[in-house]
């Protein structure tokens, strides 16, 4: 609920989401608000990997199935149990997955950016499985249920693309699922160290705080700080404002 996200956010260090009628939710009647725009073109729609064997034809029939919808950072675009009477697809921006317990603390997935979609979870009706907050400013395009069956049953490449992306999304739920249950927190960090790290000169450079990482990880900050410190200590790290670092080959055991 409102209060489990809010204490969850400010545990985090960012502001309390928006929540309720972000530029114009839908109802629980599924009649959109006022946040709806236009609709989206077909050049927009040619960049989404499901829509990429479609002709410009295609493209066009299904484009007037869809409707452009608007988040700003911070939105909390859905809360885990609600149902979501549309299939949405990102055209620009990127959310966040993720879990709240009664205590406000969180377990995050990996951020999803432009070409993935949600709801994907709710396609037989039943509730969403995990909240999603809008980290950047969100753009997506929606299609009501009912509409995208018929437009699956019309273009069975649509089909097969979207069951390719959802075993994907199974294989990697599964091997998180797996780090989680068997690997210690030490390894857990070291891998979304390496997993987010990208080249600068002769070292590797994670964005990330130290909450942001526990929050990934299952782990608390506290946790999470010992670990930095004892690796800053050993030279493997170096950290700076929410930047780390990693200098050398890290080691295998904490």
């Amino acid at each position: 609920d409102r209060t489990h996200v809010c204490r969850a956010a400010a545990a985090a260090g960012r502001p309390a989401p928006r929540v309720g009628n972000v530029r114009g939710d839908i109802d629980s009647r599924g009649t959109p608000g006022p946040g709806y725009m236009t609709k989206p073109s077909t050049d927009e729609l040619a960049t989404v990997p499901l829509f990429q064997t479609l002709s410009e034809r295609d493209l066009e029939d299904i484009a007037a199935l869809f409707t452009l919808r608007e988040y700003p950072r911070g939105a909390v675009v859905a809360t885990e149990g609600q149902h979501l009477p549309v299939f949405s697809v990102i055209l620009s921006g990127r959310i966040q997955w993720y879990w709240t317990d009664g205590e406000g603390r969180e377990l995050k997935l990996t951020p999803e950016g432009p070409g993935g979609h949600f709801a994907d979870t709710t396609l037989g009706g039943e509730p969403v499985l995990m909240s999603i907050l809008a980290i950047e400013p969100l753009r997506v395009a929606q299609i009501g249920m009912s509409d995208l069956q018929g437009m699956l049953l019309r273009h069975p490449s649509v089909s097969w693309a979207l069951i390719q992306d959802l075993v994907a999304r199974l294989r990697r739920m599964t091997t998180a699922t797996r780090t989680l249950g068997m690997d210690e927190v030490y390894t857990r960090v070291v891998k979304l160290l390496l997993a987010r790290g990208s080249r600068n000169g002769d070292r590797l450079e994670a964005t990330l705080t130290q909450a942001e990482i526990g929050a990934r990880v299952g782990a608390t900050r506290e946790m999470v700080g010992r670990i930095l410190r004892d690796l800053a200590r050993g030279g493997y790290i170096e950290m700076a404002r929410g930047r780390i670092a990693i200098l050398r080959q890290l080691p295998r055991r904490w």
